[in-house]
């Protein structure tokens, strides 16, 4: 039996973890090249974007946890 809440939560979390991966793309590609005001938002972008990926990620765990599939 599939579960589709599961699933709904798999698509969440793999495309947080996309947004997390191309904001450090873009920040790295910008190191040492771009005005500190610049870096510092990109820096930000990457910190919302991993902290969104880690929310998608336990909401995963948690459901997996409590539902047992």
């Amino acid at each position: 039996m599939d579960c589709e809440e599961k699933a709904r939560l798999v698509v969440d979390y793999e495309a947080k973890t996309a947004r997390f991966s191309r904001a450090v793309t873009v920040l790295q590609s910008k190191m040492a090249t771009s005005l500190k005001e610049e870096y510092d938002r990109l820096q930000r972008l990457v910190d919302e974007a991993r902290v969104e990926s880690e929310g998608a990620r336990l909401a995963l765990e948690s459901h997996i946890s409590e539902h047992g599939c």
